[in-house]
């Protein structure tokens, strides 16, 4: 049965804001405006944060977690964060690198044997920028685990190791790719000598207090106060049921909160896992074969407004969207999670950007 009433994509409330605006508003009424379409006790919505100089300038919600059993969404609530689970991913290679473990420019077979026949031309650098060349898998991996499985990581590379053609050499050009992610999360669980999950816990969710982050890669783990994530349909919205890939991890899978994300952001900005020199010297564009740059570092697309550094990325995945949004030298940051994929996130972010204010080069 579908629940409560859509809201189209592109209307979020700019109008309401537009006037908010002429009539001298606050910072806040003004992001409370866009986020009143979603207001209702009868849909799913979306949760907002701005940091702005390690403080939060602001944070909100709007609709429900779950309209079934009538739980709204709060500060939290645990969203599927999708694609945005990269950064961690990036994380734990920076780590093992800053350790000695792992050498961006090193063979990937030299940790995966099993991906022979694709040469020793592929590196890890290429994997962490999107510039590896594998093949994607999805539609294989979902028809062979349609009765009733789910699709881990080492039925991926069980599927590389047999199937598939690179699609260019390595460095060639970007092309955007869960696969080199969930092989990069492979490889670091053999140089760390444990599961992904416990990695990731242990070396970054754990030491940050995030305490309600997870990584579900399977289907039966409990995520404290999660969201579902519905589909719009035109009479309303109805949850997305389980699929066979919901539970592949290194591109995605990891389920957080706008508090812990708070955290991330914080320990990105005071350097509490990595120094943030070193940030700035690997959060850069990757030079391609043939000397162009490449737009994606370690979890991040690497953009720039007029002058001023912006890192950002999405995340979708049936019904959960999300989107981090920093500025590291004007210390801003927005932070914005959904359980609906009908909202434009990154325009939703750019507006919110602009209505926050002091960052008078933007366009």
């Amino acid at each position: 049965m579908a629940i409560g009433g859509r809201v189209h994509a592109g209307i979020i409330g700019w109008a309401a804001a537009s006037l908010l605006l002429a009539c001298g508003s606050s910072a806040p009424e003004r992001i409370d405006a866009l986020l009143a379409p979603l207001r209702s006790d009868h849909g799913p919505g979306a949760a907002v944060m701005v940091i702005r100089d390690g403080e939060v300038a602001y944070s909100g919600a709007a609709g429900m977690a779950d309209v079934e059993r009538g739980i709204p969404i709060g500060p939290r609530t645990a969203f599927d964060v999708a694609s945005v689970s990269k950064q961690f991913t990036g994380m734990l290679a920076i780590l093992l690198h800053e350790e000695g473990r792992l050498d961006y420019d090193a063979a990937v077979v030299r940790f995966l044997p099993e991906l022979a026949r694709f040469g020793d031309g592929m590196t890890v650098r290429h994997l962490l920028t999107h510039t590896s060349g594998l093949p994607d898998y999805y539609d294989a991996l979902a028809r062979a685990s349609a009765a009733g499985r789910w699709a881990s990581n080492r039925d991926a590379l069980a599927y590389l190791q047999r199937q598939g053609e690179p699609v260019f050499p390595p460095g060639d050009r970007f092309a955007y790719s869960d696969a080199g992610y969930e092989m990069l999360a492979v490889v670091l669980e053999r140089i760390a000598g444990m599961p992904f999950a416990d990695l990731l816990r242990r070396r970054i969710f754990e030491p940050l207090g995030m305490d309600d982050t997870r990584l579900r890669d399977r289907p039966d783990l409990e995520v404290p106060h999660r969201a579902r994530g519905y589909m719009p349909q035109k009479e309303g919205f109805v949850p997305f049921d389980a699929h066979p890939l919901d539970c592949l991890a290194g591109s995605g899978a990891v389920n957080t909160t706008l508090h812990d994300l708070y955290l991330w952001d914080q320990a990105l900005s005071t350097g509490r896992l990595v120094p943030t020199r070193t940030l700035d010297q690997i959060l850069r564009p990757m030079r391609l074969n043939d000397g162009s740059l490449s737009p994606y570092g370690f979890g991040w697309f690497l953009k720039r407004d007029l002058w001023r550094r912006r890192w950002e990325h999405p995340g979708d995945w049936r019904g959960f969207e999300a989107f981090i949004l920093r500025y590291p030298d004007d210390h801003l940051t927005v932070i914005l999670l959904a359980n609906r994929p009908d909202v434009d996130l990154a325009d939703l972010a750019d507006r919110i950007v602009r209505i926050e204010g002091g960052l008078h080069w933007l366009p």
